[in-house]
Order: structure tokens, then C-alpha cells, then sequence
């Protein structure tokens, strides 16, 4: 290139000898031209005057200078260009300027080095680890320290290719942080690259697909990027994690043993005395089981004789830790017996109607401060919450273990049986002798269990006979079962034109998806129930009040501002005159004894069919009793609505106390739910009601009992009011295997079900350790609901105009003519009395109740 240059400028080859290694790309195909003759000698040389001319002096003091960067101006002078200037000779460099590989060669060799360091066996690097505890503690910024410290010059190489000057200028503090991310992701591709044993990053990335529903051909897009790993890893990853899925119900069974063993033992003397309950207090608060069946339905793409539609049943299980413990109480002996509880102990006492009136009292208090402006007030006199002695505790976050699914059919003999053998191994027991421990589930679970333990009642052996579970029954079935009892009262086509009617305010509201069964659709019937229940409040108080609409003044019950009154006190006998108006209904007291007297000779029967045969044989054509007749109200318009407002206000009774954990005020509330299922034919429910109630009573120990009341609910977000009930929760953990068993495509087997139910809470967790490192906030786990204030107000409004609390004779409603002001008063109360006294008898006579 020298010889060319000298010969079109006639100058010597030493005068350009030192520029040589810094000739840009323009002027090399100027030289190109003016060899081809399209450019003027004259015209390289006054170019290579005005661009290298300077360069002359300096080349041999630079010589060795391998890059420079020079701006030239492009001939128009309109625009500016950046180039590189470098060598534009024959390939061989000057022997005083040294190549550019030459250069970069100690480099390479420094990122080798450091490479082979990371990847070496023992240096356990971060990017290796794939157990479930190092997943379980993912941390960025650990695997960016490890290359920070272990490989700076890979890591400064990476980071000076994610920087961008001129953004880190303008935003230092935004831009700094965010550069570990993509160094660490890059750091991980190449390292896996170079070591297929260095993949914990693309097996994470695998995990987030597979929870994602991602299938083959997604991991295989993904594996040939060297961005994640194949799907049979991610499998065999899966089995890997779920290897140890009851370790810790293990370690509190073991916990609770030794627990056990150490109170049977003598006392050692200490040289400082620890009292019994400080001794307690530092055991294991125990733990529950809970189970619901999860069903399957399979359907092939093609069915043939020996493969078609498959109904798979499983049994999914969990343990759930009690946050509210009783070790003081007493473990052993059960609080009575059936006979020193009398039956009327289950029926509603004076002092549950005072304590209902009173509850009531705060919701219809609480729903008129918010929906009408004048009694706003009154959220300055009334509590947030409704709380009770253990609030503190119940607003704590529930450890959940979920247990996998156990691969049998709660509804046969032999899969109830092996379902019990396989959650009685987790029931702590010394000397062969298991500890009492609560089993909870629906309603076809606890009977289910109850037949299977009965059928064992003859083995001497009470780990055969499952003597360490006992049955009770989940309020989220006995919930929706209730709304159930709501809707055969209140439900009805027929009153589509009848206003103030449940089914009108599902027209009105357009909730369409609700139907006559509540089950097919839980979340829009409750949803409407609770939106009725407050229609229905606001209505009474605008008729209580005498206010015309909304933003009225009230007319009566008005606070005189001329008398000196509290304010909270008028609040609080105003709510109570409201609620035991229109609310609360007189009716016969269920607890009384009643007597069968014939109405036409006056003798009595100590039983209902006893007196049915003297009726039949004596007094042919008379059937019934002098105690039972029944009249009906005149304004059954009226009599809905008061009903109605009963009805809901239980139910958000029910509700409210299960937000807040308040297990005291729920187990009382099982003594209205009984009557209204027995009333309504729901005998099963109100069999399983009459069970709790008798568990809490007499049948189990105190602690037991304790645990019954009070432990029967999970809190996942640990606020206040986030309770929710454990079947409800069992719900969401089936709901949770079926998204993952949907991503087999229909190829369901054994091995595949046990896989993602044991390792379903393994890899939650990963996931939030994943989400948690980079800062990925998680979901909440609340629907946000429409605000549908303006539909209520719009419902209020067109339902005060008929007035439906103001009693007018004659009224009727189309679908309701001859409705009771209070269900119960239908209530045959020999009938209950007989069923009571029968059922008590039944449930202590129970295999697990015996001592």
C-alpha cells in the first residue's frame, strides 16, 4: 500500500511509512480509483492532505497506537460519520505496532481461566446448584457476587456490553441495578455452554414454563437457544422435589410425640423450677388433616373398546398447624358425658338471641353508615371488626402442607379404608397408642370416615381401627348448603313481578347466571345474597326512619338534640328496636318440652306416633294436635320481607365470623343452621351440625374441643378479616392440580398424578423465591369486583317505593300467598324434640367416642 501511494503522489514510501497503519476506508478506495482512473491524482492528494497531513509528525511518535477513532466530514458537509481508522496495507502490520490478537490473548486466556474455575466440581458455583433448597433460597444477587468476586474480567466484559454510557449518564440511579440481571442471564447461557452440568438457571427457567402449562414443543424452542432445559429434566426435577413432601408433618408428629413421652415421665428436679404450663406452652400447638375428593374426567381423542371416557377419583390431603393453642387444657378425657349435656343444650338459648341481637346490630349498623349519608356517624361508634379473645392470633398466616393426592375413591369401602390407612401414619402415637387428632372435610368426607371407622369397631388394635382421627365436618359446604335452605324459601320463578323478592333482585341486578342451585355457580349466589341483604337493610331503616328516600332527613327514632343523649347510646337502641322489629321474630321456644295432649279427650302421648294411632283409631278424620295448627299471616308481602332479612342477616352473620376467625360465634350460630336444615329436609346437615355441637360439648377433651373451635380456619394473607374456611382452601388446592394435570394432555397415569400433587407446594415455593428475587410482586389471591353501588342504590330506590316493611293488609305476593313472618314456627317441635333425644343417643354410641 505504501508503494501505491508513493507512486500516484511521488513521494518517498519513508515519508508514509508511519501514517500507513492509520489509512481510513475512504481514502483506500480513493486510492482504488485513481488506479481505475475515475479520480484524479490531484484530488487523492489534496484529500490526503487535508485528512492524514497532520499525521506525518505524529506517526512516529504513535506508531504504536493499534485503534483511533476520527470524525470526517462527509463531502456535503450535511451530515457526520464515525469510522474506525485502522490499517489499510497488504494484512502485515509495521514490527513496531503489535496485533490486535495479540493484545486480546491475555484476555481470552484471564475469561478461560476464571471459566474453568466456575465450572470445576468442587467449587459448587451457584450456577450448578439445582437441589430444592438452593432454589427454595434463589438469589441474583449471590450469583452476581460469585462473578463479581470469582470472574471479573467475564463479568466486566458483560457488564460494559449491557451499559449504556449515555443512559447511565442521564438516569445513574435507575439504570445502575438493573444491569446484574441481564450480566447473570447471559453469565448462565455461556457457562451452560461450556458445561452442561451448569444449568440451574435454565432449569428454573423450565419450572416457570411448566407451572405456566407450556408444552414440548415450547421446551424444545427454548432448549436449542441453550435457554432452558429439556421437558423429561423438568420431569425428573418435578420427582426429585416432591421426594420429601410430608418431611415437615413429620418432623411435628415427631415433635408432638416426644412432647408426649416427656409428659409421662417422671419429674427431674431442675436447678430452676419451670411451671407445667410454661412447659406446655413451649409444645407443638398440634395440627389438623384435611381432605376433599378431586375428580378427573378424561376424554381420548379416540375411543376405542378397551380405552374410552375415564372418571378418575382421587382423595387430595393437607395438614394445617393451629395457630390458637391450648396446651394448658386437658388432653385425655373428654369435657362429659351425653348424659350430663341435656339435648336442650343445642337448641338456641335467651342468651344466644341477646348475642345474635347484638351482632346483628353491627351489621345493619355498619351497612346504614355507608349507604345512608345522614347516619354516617355511626362509624365513629362502631367497631372495625367484630373481634373476640383471640383476634390477635387468628390474623396470623396459616402454615398449609399440602400432601398430595392419595390415588383412591372416597366413595367405596375399600378406597375410604386405604385413604384412612394412609392419613392415620401422620397421627402422632407412643407406645402404640395414637393421640386424638381432628380429621376435617365436607360432608360426604366425614361420613365416609364415620362408616369406615365403624366398620373397624371390633379390632382391639386402635391403630387398625383408625382410633386417632376424628371426623368433623367444614363450614364452606355447610355455607353453600345453607344458602341452599335460603333459596328453597326465598327462590322462585314465579316472583319475577313480585317486588322485594329474591329472584326479582336477580332480574333487577341482571345476574342471570344464578340459578336454582346455588352449587352450580357459588360466587354469583353469593354475590347476589349479599347484595339482597343489603337492599334489603337500607329498605328497613328507610321505613323505621319514616325517610322517603336516601338523602332525606329521618321523620321518627330521631335524636332530639334538645335532650341530652349520647350519641352512641341512641345509636345502639335505635339498631336494636330496627333489628328486633324486623329481624329478630317471635316464635315458640324450641327448648320447652311439648305435649302431645289429644285435642278431643285430653290424654297424652309421649310420642308423635303414639298419638297418631289413638288419633286414627278414636277419632277417625283427625290428624292433627291442638299445639301444631298454623295461621296464616294477612300481608305476606310484608311477612317475606321480614323473613328474607332474618335469613340474610344470619348468613352474613355466618360469613363475618368466618373473615374473622371468630370460632366462638360460629359454633353458636350451628344451633339456628340445625333448626333451618332440619326444617327444610337437609336431615344430613342437620345431623352433622348436631355432631359439632356435641363434639364441643361433651364429646371430646377440652383441648380437642378447643382445637375444634378455633383452629378451623386458614389465613393466607394474615390480615384481620382474610380467614377463610379449610375446606374452602382444600378447594383451591384441587383447582391447582387440575391446571397442572391439564398440561398432560389427557395422558394421565399414576406416577404422573403423585408427581404433581407432591410436588405442587415444592415448586409454589420456588416460584416465590423466583418472583422474590426479582422483585415480581406477587398476587394478591383477591378478585377484584366491579363497584356495583350505583345497581344496589338503583335496586333500593325501586323496592322503597312499595313498602315492603310497612304492614298493609291484604297484600300478597304471587309466588308467596301465604308465607310465614318465621319459618320455624313450622317447625314440628315433638318431631325435633324425638330426633334430638334419638341422634345424641346415636353419635356418643359412636366407635370413636368410646372409651
Amino acid at each position: 500500500m505504501c508503494e501505491r501511494i508513493s507512486t500516484i503522489l511521488n513521494i518517498t514510501e519513508e515519508n508514509i511509512a508511519g501514517i500507513a497503519g492509520h489509512l481510513c476506508v475512504t481514502c483506500k478506495r480513493k486510492v482504488d480509483n485513481v488506479e481505475k482512473g475515475s479520480l484524479p491524482p490531484d484530488e487523492l492528494r489534496r484529500l490526503f492532505s487535508q485528512s492524514h497531513g497532520d499525521q506525518s509528525q505524529q506517526s512516529s511518535e504513535e506508531g504504536s497506537s493499534l485503534i483511533r477513532k476520527r470524525m470526517v466530514k462527509s463531502p456535503d458537509k450535511t451530515s457526520k460519520r464515525r469510522h474506525l481508522d485502522f490499517s489499510i496495507g497488504d494484512g502485515n502490520a509495521p514490527p513496531s505496532q503489535p496485533h490486535q490478537s495479540q493484545l486480546l490473548k491475555p484476555v481470552l486466556e484471564q475469561i478461560q481461566e476464571e471459566c474453568r474455575i466456575l465450572c470445576q466440581l468442587s467449587f459448587n458455583s451457584s450456577f450448578r446448584r439445582t437441589d430444592l433448597n438452593s432454589f427454595l433460597n434463589w438469589s441474583q444477587g449471590e450469583q452476581e457476587q460469585e462473578l463479581m468476586e470469582h470472574a471479573p474480567t467475564l463479568y466486566a466484559v458483560l457488564q460494559a456490553a449491557a451499559v449504556n454510557p449515555r443512559s447511565e449518564k442521564r438516569k445513574p440511579d435507575a439504570a445502575g441495578p438493573k444491569h446484574g440481571v441481564p450480566v447473570v442471564t447471559a453469565a448462565s447461557i455461556l457457562l451452560h455452554s461450556r458445561n452442561q452440568f451448569m444449568n440451574a438457571h435454565q432449569v428454573m427457567t423450565g419450572l416457570v414454563l411448566k407451572r405456566g402449562g407450556a408444552g414440548k414443543v415450547t421446551f424444545n424452542r427454548l432448549l436449542s437457544r441453550s435457554m432452558s432445559v429439556g421437558y423429561r429434566t423438568i420431569i425428573k426435577k418435578q420427582t426429585e422435589y416432591g421426594a420429601d413432601f410430608d418431611k415437615c408433618v413429620n418432623e411435628w408428629k415427631e415433635e408432638i410425640e416426644n412432647n408426649v413421652r416427656a409428659e409421662k415421665q417422671e419429674p427431674v428436679e431442675a436447678s430452676q423450677p419451670v411451671s407445667p404450663q410454661q412447659e406446655r406452652a413451649e409444645q407443638h400447638p398440634g395440627f389438623k388433616l384435611v381432605g376433599d375428593n378431586v375428580d378427573l374426567h378424561v376424554k381420548p381423542r379416540y375411543s376405542t373398546i378397551a380405552e374410552g371416557n375415564r372418571d378418575l377419583h382421587y382423595y387430595n390431603v393437607a395438614a394445617v398447624k393451629h395457630r390458637i393453642p391450648a396446651p394448658e387444657l386437658d388432653k385425655d378425657k373428654p369435657i362429659g358425658t351425653v348424659d350430663s349435656v341435656p339435648w336442650t343444650a343445642y337448641l338456641p338459648t335467651a342468651d344466644d338471641n341477646e348475642t345474635l341481637k347484638a351482632e346483628w346490630r353491627y351489621l345493619v349498623g355498619r351497612t346504614i353508615a355507608d349507604y345512608i349519608p345522614c347516619f354516617g356517624w355511626f362509624k365513629d361508634y362502631l367497631p372495625k371488626h367484630l373481634g373476640h379473645q383471640y383476634s390477635s392470633l387468628a390474623k396470623k398466616k396459616t402454615e398449609v402442607i399440602s400432601l398430595g393426592v392419595i390415588l383412591q375413591n372416597e366413595n367405596t369401602n375399600e378406597g375410604m379404608a386405604s385413604i384412612l390407612t394412609e392419613t392415620h401414619r401422620y397421627v402422632p402415637a407412643v407406645d402404640g397408642v395414637p393421640e386424638k387428632m381432628l380429621s376435617g372435610g365436607d360432608l360426604l368426607t366425614c361420613e365416609r370416615q364415620l362408616n369406615a371407622q365403624e366398620d373397624r369397631a371390633d379390632s382391639d388394635d386402635p391403630v387398625k381401627r383408625w382410633g386417632g382421627l376424628v371426623p368433623t365436618i367444614e363450614d364452606f359446604h355447610t355455607y353453600i348448603n345453607f344458602c341452599e335452605v335460603i333459596w328453597g324459601l326465598l327462590y322462585s320463578p314465579l316472583s319475577a313481578g313480585d317486588t322485594g323478592t329474591l329472584y326479582h333482585a336477580r332480574n333487577f341486578l341482571r345476574a342471570f347466571n344464578v340459578s336454582k342451585d346455588p352449587f352450580k355457580n357459588v360466587n354469583d349466589c353469593t354475590d347476589l345474597l349479599e347484595k339482597f341483604t343489603t337492599v334489603l337493610t337500607v329498605t328497613s331503616a328507610l321505613e323505621f326512619f319514616g325517610m322517603d328516600s336516601l338523602d332525606s332527613q329521618p321523620t321518627r327514632h330521631v335524636l332530639d338534640d334538645n335532650v341530652d343523649t349520647d350519641p352512641k347510646v341512641y345509636m345502639e337502641q335505635t339498631l336494636n328496636s330496627l333489628v328486633e322489629e324486623f329481624a329478630i321474630h317471635d316464635g315458640p321456644d324450641m327448648s320447652e318440652p311439648v305435649k302431645l295432649t289429644c285435642s278431643h279427650c285430653s290424654k297424652e302421648y309421649k310420642s308423635p306416633g303414639g298419638l297418631r294411632k289413638h288419633l286414627k283409631a278414636k277419632h277417625p278424620g283427625h290428624t292433627g294436635t291442638s299445639s301444631s295448627e298454623f295461621t296464616s299471616d294477612q300481608d305476606s308481602v310484608y311477612n317475606y320481607s321480614c323473613t328474607a332479612l332474618g335469613l340474610c342477616l344470619l348468613a352474613q352473620d355466618f360469613a363475618d365470623a368466618r373473615k374473622h376467625g371468630d370460632g366462638g360465634r360460629l359454633i353458636k350460630l350451628h344451633k339456628f343452621l340445625m333448626l333451618y336444615f332440619r326444617l327444610t329436609g337437609k336431615s344430613k346437615y342437620a345431623y352433622h351440625c348436631l355432631h359439632v355441637l356435641m363434639q364441643v360439648s361433651c364429646l371430646l377433651s377440652p383441648r380437642l374441643a378447643h382445637h375444634l373451635t378455633w383452629n378451623r380456619f386458614v389465613n393466607k394473607s394474615g390480615g384481620p378479616d382474610t380467614n377463610i374456611e379449610m375446606d374452602r382452601e382444600m378447594e383451591y388446592l384441587n383447582r391447582a392440580f387440575k391446571d397442572e394435570c391439564r398440561g398432560f394432555r389427557g395422558k394421565v397415569t399414576d406416577a404422573s398424578v403423585l408427581r404433581v400433587g407432591r410436588a405442587a407446594q415444592q415448586l409454589d415455593a420456588v416460584m416465590g423465591a423466583h418472583d422474590s428475587s426479582y422483585q415480581i410482586k406477587a398476587a394478591s389471591g383477591q378478585h377484584r369486583k366491579k363497584d356495583s353501588t350505583k345497581d344496589v342504590l338503583q335496586l333500593i330506590q325501586h323496592v322503597h317505593k312499595e313498602h315492603i316493611f310497612r304492614p298493609t293488609d291484604g297484600r300478597v305476593h304471587f309466588a308467596y300467598p301465604t308465607i310465614s313472618r318465621n319459618p320455624l314456627r313450622q317447625m314440628n317441635l315433638p318431631n325435633l324434640h324425638a330426633w334430638m333425644k334419638k341422634t345424641t343417643v346415636d353419635i356418643s354410641r359412636k366407635q370413636i367416642y368410646r372409651a
